[in-house]
């Protein structure tokens, strides 16, 4: 009989251990991030954009509510949509935040959503980058640096000789 009641605080004991390691997983971020950049400005520009993919790796739905920078950087941060108005490249705020589906993923690309970076301190310069923070309704704060790419290639310029 005794061997049984000893063992019974180890089993209770690995339980326990099981659970915390079970428990550190969960704490990982649902949403990843790939294809970040910051597209490269003039000097005196005023605005400037931001495109990356979000994945939702959880089993729940989860929506981007806003987006921030650093005031050294930026006076505002804000998502926006591009839309057809009358012929017309409107952009548009979105407000209401992006549902980002299970296992699914949102792209922030030009000519759909994208973040704009209004009243910039001073030009994006290629080579350096912009720390945007994501804030979601059901997950932590997400910080990411973005790379500020040239405006070459990237911007789809198309020279012909």
């Amino acid at each position: 009989m005794t061997p049984i009641t000893h063992s019974l605080p180890f089993k209770l004991l690995a339980l326990f251990m099981f659970a915390l390691s079970a428990c550190s997983v969960q704490a990982t971020h649902p949403i990843s991030i790939s294809d970040g950049y910051a597209r490269a400005t003039f000097p005196m520009a005023q605005s400037a954009a931001l495109y990356f993919t979000l994945h939702n790796q959880s089993e729940t739905p989860t929506k981007i509510m806003g987006v921030a920078v650093s005031s050294d950087i930026a006076s505002d941060a804000q998502i926006h949509t591009t839309e057809m108005n009358d012929d017309m490249m409107r952009m548009r705020e979105v407000k209401d935040g992006i549902v980002i589906a299970p296992n699914d993923s949102l792209s922030f690309a030009p000519g759909g959503y994208h973040v704009m970076l209004l009243g910039l301190e001073k030009g994006l310069v290629e080579g350096s980058s912009v720390s945007l923070t994501l804030s979601f309704d059901s997950a932590a704060d997400y910080t990411v640096e973005l790379p500020v790419k040239g405006m070459g290639k990237d911007a789809g310029h198309q020279h012909h000789h």
